[in-house]
């Protein structure tokens, strides 16, 4: 076997050090896997919030919530709600 120089030595370093990298993030996210951790429940989005405030006799309101979420004009919004 020949002798290892300062460079093999440190590309060795370097493959045991990702090797060590990724195991222990492989071991994290399992981790998190098993500990049951379960993303937030999307809200819902914005057509169905104002088809339900249209359905509930809000349409002003849903005509107001399209325009604060989208910046649309008061028109626009009002078309948009009218054809949920």
């Amino acid at each position: 076997m020949p002798n290892l120089g300062p460079a093999e030595i440190i590309v060795i370093l370097a493959v045991f050090a990702t090797i060590a990298a990724l195991t222990v993030g492989l071991l994290l996210i399992a981790v998190r896997l098993a500990a049951g951790h379960k993303p937030q429940p999307r809200p819902a989005d914005l057509a169905t919030r104002a088809r339900a405030l249209k359905a509930s006799g809000q349409t002003e309101r849903a005509i107001l919530l399209v325009r604060g979420e989208t910046g649309m004009s008061h028109d626009d919004a009002a078309r948009f709600v009218h054809t949920l």
